[in-house]
């Protein structure tokens, strides 16, 4: 089985959503669905003939999980996420949506399973997930082979954003120093919440701090 990625840019926040899926069956993972409307999310779905059995957030912000209730109403699908991530998304204000038009919006609650720090296995992959404090609380990373999906605790050349509700620099170092002890010697693909992909052992850390 081949495992395949396809990379969709967010809008109109600039993050990323990432579908994974193989080359035998039509269930997908789609990670991160920042676009009200979904629409090139949709159409890249129908046409590899995808059907999303899991939605996987990385964190609670508005600019990842936008998506949610429009893929919600289309497919019967789970929610995979944190337990702090789901209370936040259900509130305007915790996933910060009112603070970028003021109106905001709230996630339906809908079919979830919680994780912390363990391993599934979700459709054909075997995941690891693993909470990963700092940038929120609601923030969890995962892997799967050598691909890493971090949301916004890794950003190329970039420092982790802590300043908004719940990050904490303190809890971002600890974050980093137990993913060095993880994958310090491991090549790992980063498949990060914004901008382009990299591999583990380009982080300057001293830039992400």
């Amino acid at each position: 089985m081949e495992l395949l990625i396809e990379i969709i840019k967010n809008k109109p926040i600039d993050s990323n959503c990432y579908v994974l899926y193989n080359n035998l069956d039509s269930d997908c993972i789609i990670i991160d669905p920042g676009t009200k409307d979904c629409d090139e999310l949709l159409t890249f779905l129908l046409q590899n003939h995808l059907i999303p059995e899991y939605i996987i957030l990385t964190h609670e912000h508005f600019d990842h999980i936008w998506g949610v209730n429009k893929l919600l109403e289309l497919f019967d699908c789970k929610l995979v996420c944190t337990e702090k991530c789901l209370e936040y998304i259900a509130d305007k204000k915790k996933n910060l949506s009112v603070f970028h038009d003021q109106k905001g919006f709230e996630i339906l609650l809908p079919n979830v399973r919680i994780v912390s720090n363990e391993i599934l296995r979700l459709n054909n992959y075997i995941i690891q997930f693993k909470e990963t404090l700092g940038h929120s609380l609601g923030s969890v990373s995962f892997w799967v082979n050598d691909m890493f999906f971090g949301g916004d605790v890794l950003i190329k050349d970039t420092k982790t954003v802590t300043k908004l509700p719940g990050g904490e620099k303190k809890q971002l170092k600890d974050t980093l120093c137990e993913l060095s002890e993880l994958f310090g010697n491991r090549n790992m693909v980063v498949y990060p919440g914004h901008g382009e992909i990299f591999r583990f052992n380009e982080i300057d850390f001293s830039k992400v701090i």
